[in-house]
């Protein structure tokens, strides 16, 4: 029997293997690649609909900052404007239901961030229902002129997350997760509530419950205000502080009053505190608890002309 050369079958033999090696490396890489394609397409897909989705919240967020004017000015002539979405009812119920339905449809796309922004955001508007159920009509604008400062501070806060989404956050390719928590936490949303013109300005807004007051309210009040006149040598004097505080039921806000003679006394001495609902100026102690004389600032006026007419 002849004997088989096998070095004659090892080239074939490792030609054979190598087109097996090459066929299932070609199968391999056309599956890699292709299962790589559509991931890729997905992610697109994914990262389309983020992006849509936080420009769509972007321009509610535009939209909540949005103001007009009547022509009107403040005693300080200064233009006097509210929210467009206080313009009237109708305004305010396309932007409810707009808040609705963009939220609605783009939360599952949103980041965890921007969602805490939108449900304070309903919360906060949630509260405002409540207040306007009692305000006619016709005093929704000054109402708006009171808490324009709130739906700036909303509309700021709602525009950086998104911002910062922009930024960074689209790399995460992640739709939400229903194990992260949708809302801030309580403390912070508490403590944010307060602080609103819708907390603190409430008894204010109160005077526009249930009739028609076509007085316009003071616009945004600051935290700190200084008043004081200036000497002929140019040195502030009469100078008096008035900083805004939590009332004792903290139904609202009332004033501490402060006093310096001049700027180089250096040292402001309290001497009561005021209240804009009435108009009464109290000489009390620190505590607010003790007995006190409200004094009216009409009456504080009468004294002050007659200081005036009669010091030597």
């Amino acid at each position: 029997m002849e004997e088989i050369d096998w070095k004659l079958l090892i080239t074939p033999l490792l030609s054979f293997i190598g087109v097996i090696i090459a066929a299932f490396l070609a199968f391999f890489s056309s599956s890699f690649l292709k299962k790589k394609e559509t991931l890729l397409k997905i992610s697109e897909k994914i990262l389309d609909k983020k992006l849509e989705a936080h420009e769509n919240v972007l321009q509610l967020a535009k939209y909540l900052r949005s103001t007009i004017s009547d022509n009107k000015f403040t005693v300080d002539k200064e233009l006097i404007t509210y929210p467009i979405i206080l313009a009237n009812k109708d305004n305010y119920l396309d932007w409810k239901k707009d808040l609705f339905i963009k939220s609605n449809n783009n939360s599952h796309w949103l980041s965890n961030e921007v969602i805490n922004e939108i449900y304070f955001i309903q919360d906060y508007f949630l509260n405002l229902d409540q207040t306007l159920e009692n305000v006619h009509d016709e005093n929704l604008i000054n109402v708006g002129i009171i808490l324009k400062n709130d739906f700036i501070d909303l509309s700021n806060n709602l525009e950086k997350k998104i911002l910062l989404y922009f930024d960074n956050g689209w790399k995460n390719l992640k739709t939400i997760s229903n194990n992260k928590k949708h809302k801030l936490a309580k403390k912070v949303s508490l403590e944010r509530f307060e602080k609103s013109n819708l907390n603190k300005r409430h008894l204010e807004i109160s005077k526009y419950f249930y009739q028609k007051n076509l007085d316009l309210p003071k616009t945004e009040i600051k935290p700190v205000t200084h008043l004081y006149e200036i000497a002929p040598n140019g040195m502030k004097i009469n100078m008096v502080k008035i900083v805004e505080i939590a009332n004792i039921d903290n139904s609202g806000v009332e004033y501490e009053l402060f006093f310096q003679e001049n700027e180089y006394n250096n040292k402001y001495e309290k001497f009561g505190y005021c209240d804009l609902i009435m108009g009464y100026i109290r000489f009390a102690d620190a505590s607010r608890t003790s007995n006190f004389v409200g004094v009216s600032s009409e009456a504080i006026n009468l004294l002050t002309e007659w200081i005036n007419e009669n010091k030597e």
